[in-house]
């Protein structure tokens, strides 16, 4: 026998069958949750859902009550802790019929924190390594945790790391911290975070002065420009590929160039469905009926 209590010659659960159609639901369900997800902590690339890696886990740490090799001392324990969510399995097959419908069952993500279920996946994983220790879940690229997260969840200790230090940060996070602090601790980074805002709110407000209208701007948009070569002219010309700022079907907004002859320069108006927003008042001239630009830009020279 290993350490953990299982056999080396036994099969675990995974290896003989897994509920992928269940889980694999749950796990597109999971993609539209936002309340309560760890995703809204910080956004990953190629986050893992926590249903597949939840049921995943679980399905390697459990042995095949079907396997000759597997320990009468789990089946017993196992049929004792299902008890609570269904009704105790007699056989060995239904006890791994009903292992895997818990495992699927337990992928929903209404399920994560359930009390009953967070108790019967802990007492099964117990059951099946034993001992005072629990299993250590090793990922050395852990990236968003949904992987050691989920060892916690299933009671294991668990080891993560990662290459990136943004992943490092998350991980700290998510699996130190806020355990150890609990809900205090997003009440502590409002506060924090408000003291920031405002001390960087007064220290770039002469950067971001309001508008006429009262508006603060948020953010600015820049474009290298050159000197328009067409005779009598000499505007300054942006160089843009689209002035579109939103195209959205109901929201399209767009920056309008305006050439002012008279003083060589390039003014802009902000344009969107039934709307307009001059951000510059020169004297148009001239007036472009599309996003795009009415220029040419050839061999590092420009014409209007």
């Amino acid at each position: 026998m290993t350490a953990s209590g299982i056999p080396r010659e036994c099969r675990r659960l995974a290896e003989v069958d897994f509920p992928i159609a269940e889980v694999s639901r749950h796990a597109a369900r999971e993609k539209s949750i936002r309340h309560g997800h760890p995703s809204t902590l910080h956004l990953w690339w190629a986050r893992r859902p926590l249903a597949s890696s939840r049921a995943v886990l679980l399905a390697l740490l459990l042995p095949d009550p079907c396997d000759e090799h597997c320990p009468e001392e789990f089946k017993r324990r196992a049929r004792e802790f299902l008890s609570p969510v269904r009704q105790p399995p007699k056989t060995d097959v239904e006890l791994r019929k009903a292992l895997l419908w818990f495992i699927g069952s337990f992928a929903n993500w209404d399920m994560a924190a359930h009390k009953t279920y967070l108790q019967v996946g802990r007492n099964l994983v117990r059951a099946a390594h034993g001992g005072d220790d629990p299993p250590l879940v090793v990922d050395p690229f852990a990236g968003g945790g949904s992987i050691p997260l989920e060892a916690l969840r299933l009671g294991c200790d668990a080891f993560a790391s990662d290459l990136n230090p943004v992943a490092c940060l998350i991980l700290k996070v998510m699996l130190e911290d806020i355990p150890r602090h609990g809900p205090g601790l997003a009440d502590e980074l409002r506060r924090v975070g408000g003291e920031i805002k405002a001390a960087a709110q007064q220290e770039l407000a002469d950067l971001y002065p309001p508008d006429p209208d009262g508006a603060t701007p948020i953010a600015y948009l820049w474009a290298r420009t050159v000197r328009c070569e067409a005779p009598n002219c000499g505007a300054e010309i942006p160089l843009m590929r689209s002035f579109w700022l939103c195209r959205k079907p109901k929201r399209k907004w767009a920056l309008r160039p305006t050439v002012v002859r008279r003083t060589a320069s390039t003014g802009h108006s902000t344009g969107g469905p039934g709307s307009a927003k001059a951000t510059q008042s020169p004297e148009p001239r001239a007036q472009s009926p599309e996003p795009r630009a009415q220029s040419r830009v050839r061999d590092l020279r420009a014409a209007c």
